[in-house]
């Protein structure tokens, strides 16, 4: 995916925090710990597109990609903190 288009942003963000997030469900799976109970450590799966963020902003220089990656990220990041307040994990 090497083009500055904000198509490639979105899907880059997008799959990688699936990935993230699916990632860290099988690890609770295999460990035997309810996931639900600990929606907190799911912030971990925006790590992945914050870094793709910096690789696509200072290495490639594909700045349609870059705002698409941050543009995504405050879509998902914002309500996954409201979630995360309604439901009494934080604050």
């Amino acid at each position: 995916m090497k083009k500055d288009t904000i198509a490639c942003g979105i899907l880059s963000a997008l799959g990688s925090m699936i990935l993230s997030a699916v990632l860290i469900m099988v690890v609770f799976f295999v460990l035997g710990i309810p996931f639900l109970s600990n929606l907190r450590v799911f912030i971990l799966s925006f790590v992945a597109p914050i870094l793709l963020l910096r690789y696509y902003t200072k290495k490639l220089q594909y700045i349609k990609t870059a705002k698409a990656i941050a543009i995504t990220l405050f879509f998902t990041l914002l309500p996954f903190i409201v979630l995360l307040v309604r439901m009494g994990e934080i604050l």
